[in-house]
């Protein structure tokens, strides 16, 4: 270990030269830190319009073609296993998807195959149906206790289900709130 010692009236100082090892830790460390990314949790819900900005449906009884299913936050999927559970009343008419189901999948729910690794908002298809009154919810298909959804390695791993409104004044879509990225100067003045 290499040491420096400087001399000074009435004080002196030590200073320890850090290692190769030290340094590469260090920058491995601070490499690995300003790369992560913001914590999310996958979520599929069903909106208003493929923005996914709302998830009130509008007024129940008439026919409503535009509800739409989204993967929102998406780091990375190749596919999903969910259900919809409409509100009392409804009249259900078709769901169309642009992708195609999971293969040897049998269930009542809805199994699609995204066909690539997609990120971001993934709109996967929509509602065509004459609603009634009330609330919906995107729930775990049959025999999957979670909402399933693959990465981009094919891993099941859980998401979660938005909870939609007609003719209800809810605006909870069930998105659990993101980690946004802070500075550490930001963390400080909250304790100023």
């Amino acid at each position: 270990m290499k040491t420096l010692a400087l001399a000074r009236t009435k004080c002196s100082v030590l200073y320890v030269m850090p290692s190769p090892i030290m340094k590469a830790l260090v920058l491995l460390i601070g490499c690995c830190l300003m790369s992560s990314s913001t914590a999310r949790a996958d979520h599929i819900g069903v909106y208003s319009d493929n923005t996914g900005s709302s998830c009130q449906l509008g007024p129940a009884g008439q026919f409503n073609s535009g509800a739409t299913v989204i993967h929102k936050f998406a780091t990375g999927a190749t596919g999903s296993w969910f259900d919809i559970e409409l509100p009392p009343a409804t009249s259900f008419f078709s769901f169309s998807s642009p992708f195609s189901p999971i293969p040897n999948v049998s269930t009542d729910g809805i199994a699609l195959d995204y066909r690539h690794c997609l990120t971001g908002s993934i709109v996967l298809g929509t509602i065509n149906a004459i609603y009634g009154a009330g609330v919906g919810h995107v729930i775990p298909a049959d025999q999957n206790p979670d909402i399933i959804y693959l990465d981009c390695s094919s891993a099941p791993l859980s998401a979660t289900g938005g909870t939609f409104y007609v003719g209800d004044s809810g605006t909870d879509c069930g998105e659990t709130n993101p980690v946004e990225p802070s500075t550490w100067g930001s963390v400080k003045a909250l304790y100023r």
